[in-house]
């Protein structure tokens, strides 16, 4: 049993030496200026799924395991905060693992930060990757703030979840990581840039903020993809969908995850750069009722949370809790049933507090002092700001992207169609993210007329 665990960590990217993964379904990041802003005409956008769930589902396979040929990455693993490999049941993990993706000359780099509990083997990140190393990017991916890993060795309140407080713990980090890389590393940049997805796009924003202050990174464009304006809400929502469970049934539930998994396992070697692939995969998930669907997607988001309680609860206690794998074990498993708004309630927002973050005593304080609301008159002063959204994202609302697009004008972009990121993979939004950096797009020579146009 221990050596098929050694073996998918090898594959997907290491977590806890404790218990496996459970879930990777889905893991939730001037050229700009020459396209139209605001909403994209859906007569000259011709994305094919209207139902955002199903859009949002075709995630589930963006990784770079389809590619040929296979990027060669090197694992880094990046000392931050001092004393964090010493805890019980985590001794030696006190470092952040990222993955890097290396030019043999001088290029510029590309940080991809995705979403909740991301880490930097597998999923959305590595398909960024693939599509900016082939364009003469050095790439690195960070694992989400809210993943255990970033918890233990970035996060000083090891409470992540509070986007200001994370994105200086992020900027630290990146500033490490850029010192390693060209010292041990000897990567040569020639410039620097950030692309960020969901959450990862919200602490992205605030990144862009401390930077714009501070310039000790100089990252000249960022890209940030379905950022949440308003947390709250897309967190409440994903606890809504885990409620679905109870009506399915433990055993229910457990047969939707599996049946979900089997899909998504057999398309593990299909080409992402096909569109009948995603047609054949929205066409299993069609055999699915939106609830259904709202339940995987829960459940595929809400997989790291109990190692992240775990690994908070040792930071904030170490004293108090077991110190055997096999009781830490124990414990991580029965945080199974936690969900963000107790984790933010029970476990982060007490320590925010004590730690002084700001001024708020709730979550719900917190969670707006923590939104893009709080920093848009930044975000629209920094040209160097660009932001990605679909009206009909499951997780935020229309109402907040107009806000979006009221701050930030000819630096927004809204495609009509796509749910929470399930058009990354369409080849209108894989020209215009190339462009936005400068690479080289598919379409760069070409007028396209009906959609945006490229001068």
């Amino acid at each position: 049993m221990r050596c098929n665990v050694e073996r998918f960590e090898r594959k997907h990217g290491a977590g806890l030496p404790l218990l496996p993964l459970r879930f990777q379904f889905i893991v939730w990041s001037a050229i700009a200026l020459s396209l139209p802003p605001s909403l994209l005409q859906a007569e000259g956008y011709h994305y094919p799924y209207r139902d955002p769930y199903l859009a949002t589902v075709t995630t589930a396979i963006l990784t770079a395991d389809g590619m040929t040929p296979r990027l060669k990455r090197e694992a880094i693993h990046v000392p931050v905060l001092a004393g964090r490999s010493h805890l019980p049941a985590l001794e030696g993990r006190g470092h952040v693992s990222m993955t890097l993706y290396r030019q043999d000359h001088p290029a510029p780099l590309l940080f991809v930060l995705a979403g909740i509990g991301s880490n930097s083997y597998f999923g959305l990140g590595t398909y960024f990757a693939g599509l900016f190393h082939q364009q003469g990017f050095h790439v690195v991916i960070l694992p989400s703030p809210m993943s255990w890993n970033f918890a233990l060795a970035a996060s000083r309140s090891g409470a992540p979840g509070y986007a200001p407080a994370d994105a200086r713990d992020l900027y630290q980090t990146m500033q490490e990581t850029l010192t390693l890389l060209r010292m041990r590393y000897h990567v040569a940049t020639t410039r620097i840039g950030f692309l960020g997805a969901s959450l990862g796009a919200l602490d992205g924003a605030y990144l862009s903020v401390i930077d714009a202050q501070e310039r000790k990174l100089g990252i000249d464009t960022y890209l940030l993809l379905n950022p949440p304006l308003e947390l709250t809400y897309a967190l409440e929502r994903v606890d809504e969908w885990n409620t679905r469970g109870v009506k399915f049934g433990r055993d229910g539930s457990k047969a939707l995850v599996a049946r979900a998994l089997a899909i998504v396992d057999a398309f593990s070697t299909e080409s992402r750069d096909d569109p009948a692939v995603f047609d054949r995969l929205t066409g299993e998930f069609a055999k699915f009722t939106t609830e259904e669907i709202q339940f995987l997607l829960a459940k595929a988001l809400q997989t790291a949370l109990p190692e992240l309680v775990y690994v908070t609860e040792v930071i904030q206690d170490r004293n108090a809790l077991p110190s055997t794998r096999d009781e830490a074990r124990r414990r991580i498993h029965a945080a199974n049933r936690v969900t963000f708004v107790d984790y933010a309630e029970r476990l982060a927002v007490p320590r925010w507090r004590q730690q002084g973050a700001a001024s708020p005593t709730d979550l719900q304080g917190f969670a707006q002092r923590g939104s893009l609301t709080s920093i848009l008159a930044q975000l629209r002063d920094n040209p160097r700001v660009h932001i990605v959204h679909n009206a009909d994202d499951v997780l935020t609302t229309r109402e907040s992207i107009r806000q979006l697009e009221q701050a930030l004008g000819p630096r927004m972009v809204v495609f009509p169609y796509g749910g929470h990121l399930g058009n990354l993979w369409y080849s209108d939004n894989k020209d215009y993210m190339l462009r936005i950096f400068g690479a080289v797009s598919a379409r760069s020579a070409k007028d396209k007329r009906g959609a945006y146009t490229s001068k």
